[in-house]
């Protein structure tokens, strides 16, 4: 079973907390709201969290974390997908750093394989 959005909202708040850091999940953009932002000291870190599914919606999900960040003001975003399995191939091929040219925000793919 995948880990849902909702459960590592309410986890990484209280792993952070002890830290010195804060989560807000939710975090209203002006397009839409960005699933995490994690503040720790002076740094701002935006998550957006998906299933993967196919590579059109993978496609997208990058445009929509580039607007996330740029709304932020941020200079790069973490987009974080979960999937069963991902073969080390696939690994290489899909997390690959992107440059949105609209906005100028990094975006830094992660996949998650959650399956056993």
């Amino acid at each position: 079973m995948l880990p849902s959005t909702v459960t590592l909202s309410s986890t990484v708040p209280v792993l952070l907390k002890n830290q010195g850091g804060r989560v807000f999940p939710e975090f209203p953009t002006g397009n839409g709201k960005i699933d995490l932002i994690i503040a720790y000291g002076k740094n701002r870190y935006g998550i957006e969290l998906k299933s993967f599914t196919n590579e059109r919606d993978y496609k997208k999900a990058l445009k929509r974390a580039a607007q996330y960040g740029k709304q932020l003001n941020l200079p790069e975003i973490y987009l974080v997908s979960f999937l069963e399995y991902i073969e080390e191939e696939s690994r290489k091929e899909y997390e690959v750093e992107y440059l949105d040219e609209d906005s100028k925000v990094k975006v830094i793919p992660v996949f998650v394989a959650a399956g056993n």
